[in-house]
Order: C-alpha cells, then structure tokens, then sequence
C-alpha cells in the first residue's frame, strides 16, 4: 500500500504531503462532480493528528446529499471538539489535481497515512458506496492503521444501508 518503500520512508513522505481543507471552505458545487474545482488552493500543510476527519465517499453518489451530511457532521464536529471550524481531508481538494502521475501515485502511496493522521473516518455512505472498491480499500486502511471502529462515523444517504451493503460485497464485482 505505502509503493514498496519503507514504512519510515512512507511515514516521512506522507506526513510531508499531509493537507487539510477547512470544511468551511466546502460548497456544495464542489462534492457534485471529481473534477477540479480549485479545492487545493484552499488547503493547507497540517500536522498529523490535527484534521478532524478523512472523508470516505463515492463520486457516484449524491453530491448534495453528501454536501448536507458532511456539513451536519461539522456541526457536531465543532460542538464535540470544540472546533471554530473543522479540517477535513477530501481526495481532490488535498491531491494536488494538475500534477504529474508520479505525484499523484506518491499521494496514493500516502493514503495509509493520511488515514491515520485523521482523527475519524468520515463515511458518506450512498448507493454506490459499497460497490467502489477504491471506499472498501480507505475503510480497510484505516482499520489496519489501528483506527478503532468507534472512530468511524457512518452518514447513511438515502436511506441506504450501509452494513447490509457491504456485508455483500464482493471484490470481484466492485468497480
């Protein structure tokens, strides 16, 4: 997972490449489409440990469902912690979407460390959640990298159920 190096080498890496996104900087726009838009020039270097949540979802799925339900997670996420303002960890705003494939392949060999230098898993679970396995990989990831399962936070969308769906995964099948 970490591209065939060490794990101090991915460690140093990954923790070199860490960014965060105020979730006050998200608009709905941005969670419709996997496109750039501009995202990353919002983000910021952040300390492992310090980003409240790497967000696990779909690009399949509902955009302005998953928009709400991260926003209702902020909510909680500033009275809990009490936060002004939640950092969050989302795939095309904290990988740079321009750079070159060897980059890019350098963030991906980073996710292990993103996901654990993020305080919760952070799962917008729609319909097609179950069935991505880029979403079963991240959910893996973060249990391997000692994530307890009481730091995972589970936002159904559309009344999807997310346990009976990945009860039926199959890898096989996903996409």
């Amino acid at each position: 997972l970490v591209g065939g190096g060490s794990a101090a080498e991915a460690l140093a890496k990954g923790t070199a490449r860490f960014r965060a996104l105020p979730l006050s900087q998200l608009r709905a726009d941005d969670m419709t489409t996997n496109q750039d838009t501009g995202l990353y020039l919002k983000t910021a270097e952040a300390s492992l440990g310090a980003v409240s949540g790497f967000v696990s979802h779909s690009w399949a799925d509902d955009g302005a469902a998953k928009f709400i339900q991260l926003h209702a997670w902020g909510h909680e996420a500033r009275r809990g912690e009490g936060l002004k303002d939640p950092l969050i960890w989302l795939d095309k705003a904290c990988i740079k979407q321009d750079q070159s494939d060897e980059e890019k392949q350098a963030d991906i060999n980073a996710l292990p460390v993103f996901l654990s230098g993020c305080r919760s898993l952070v799962v917008l679970a729609g319909p097609t959640y179950a069935s991505r396995l880029w979403c079963v990989v991240e959910l893996f990831v973060f249990l391997k990298m000692g994530g307890e399962k009481e730091r995972i936070r589970v936002l159904e969308l559309g009344g999807v159920d997310v346990r009976v769906a990945l009860n039926r995964f199959d890898a096989a099948r996903a996409k």
